[in-house]
């Protein structure tokens, strides 16, 4: 009889199901057990169990925890309650004085987080051009104590060479941090490119129902996973159960929904590529884009459900006009965040990225005609569809 492989040797769609998880030992359910408790009994007078308060432990959240580690392949996880929240416990492991070199677009919220709040408590950000190894090199200080970066980045989708940033992070001694929102485990593990941490907005491709708001740290510092435990029960940002008991449901799927989102987004790209009055389009899974070359030697499985796109209308009444025709004649919705069931079109001049200075935006390339669009789970036919119209209609 053919002995079965163990559970780290299983292809990654058989860990997305089984890691971190077994049949309950008391009533044999199959689906993970979501315990909702604040406080647990302490047996022994004196000693501490394992459980105490939810805010500091709790079982739904451990097995989350165990899981997200075993699909980044390896390193410990923290969850908290946002993207952001992730983010803010990390950068508050830091000290006045200690510096981070960003990769030059990162989603607006953490440049908010960074520019208008931490800054204020001594933690320097700097931004620079994660292309360039002499550039990097030669601004990094004794401060510096990581090298950030997203990739593909929020919104222009740019890509970064992990196989740069590591070499970088080896001859400086630095550790790399990587936002791999954009680009989940089953696509891309940072890991095996040298990072230090990997962090992932939970309420996107992750949980993938838009339905959760969660964030989650996985390092393979133990000093740093101490600390961040240390902050989930000081700062209470914790995911609670129900959130990673939606979230250890929904990473199930997370191959089959990447496969077909990155399908329909390849679709859409070719239509729009080819349509008169859209000016650019960014996915880096056409041949046309900066980076393709990168992003197919780091990806796996396609190149996810976000494109975005510059249309060479730039009066706004007529890009309201655009949007409206777009929301009557397809199943897309205006709105903000990605990676959910529905397909959401998204303006990141007055949303995501709002809180970047208009020249920093248009340096990025973040025009007034610029939009980004998340594919959902709809027949690709009835978005082109919409499109269509709209452009039809401007």
């Amino acid at each position: 009889m053919k002995s079965q492989p163990s559970k780290s040797k299983y292809h990654f769609s058989t860990l997305l199901v089984h890691a971190g998880e077994e049949p309950d030992s008391q009533t044999g359910s199959i689906a993970p057990v979501l315990v909702r408790s604040k406080t647990f009994s302490q047996n022994i007078f004196g000693e501490e169990g394992e459980y105490q308060y939810s805010r500091g432990k709790n079982p739904t959240r451990v097995k989350l925890e165990e899981k997200l580690a075993i699909l980044e392949g390896g390193g410990q996880a923290s969850v908290f309650g946002s993207g952001v929240a992730a983010e803010a416990a990390l950068f508050l492991t830091l000290s006045p004085g200690d510096q981070l070199f960003c990769c030059q677009e990162i989603y607006g919220g953490t440049y908010r987080l960074l520019s208008e709040l931490l800054n204020r408590f001594g933690i320097v950000s700097r931004f620079v051009n994660f292309n360039n190894e002499k550039e990097i090199c030669a601004a990094v200080t004794p401060q510096t104590k990581y090298l950030w970066v997203e990739t593909p980045t929020n919104p222009s989708l740019h890509v970064i060479d992990f196989s740069l940033v590591a070499r970088v992070s080896k001859q400086l001694s630095i550790p790399f941090v990587v936002d791999s929102t954009f680009a989940p485990p089953c696509s891309t593990r940072p890991f095996e490119y040298g990072a230090e941490t990997v962090i992932h907005s939970l309420s996107k491709y992750i949980a993938g129902h838009n339905d959760v708001l969660g964030g989650a740290v996985i390092t393979k510092n133990p000093g740093l996973h101490e600390r961040l435990v240390f902050m989930q029960k000081t700062l209470g940002a914790v995911l609670s159960p129900d959130e990673c008991y939606r979230v250890l449901q929904g990473v199930k799927t997370l191959t089959l929904r990447w496969r077909w989102v990155s399908e329909s987004a390849l679709c859409v790209s070719r239509f729009l590529v080819t349509h008169r009055k859209v000016k650019r389009v960014l996915y880096p899974g056409l041949i046309s884009h900066p980076g393709h070359v990168i992003a197919k030697r780091q990806s796996r499985e396609g190149f996810g459900g976000v494109l975005s796109f510059e249309l060479r209308e730039h009066r706004l009444e007529k890009l309201k006009c655009f949007v409206d025709v777009l929301r009557k004649t397809s199943p897309i919705i205006y709105g903000e965040s990605l990676a959910s069931p529905e397909t959401i079109i998204s303006y990141p001049a007055l949303m995501s990225h709002k809180s970047l200075p208009q020249e920093v935006r248009r340096s990025l390339g973040i025009s007034d005609s610029f939009f980004r669009l998340s594919l959902g789970f709809e027949d690709p036919k009835d978005i082109i569809f919409g499109f269509t119209s709209a452009l039809n209609a401007i």
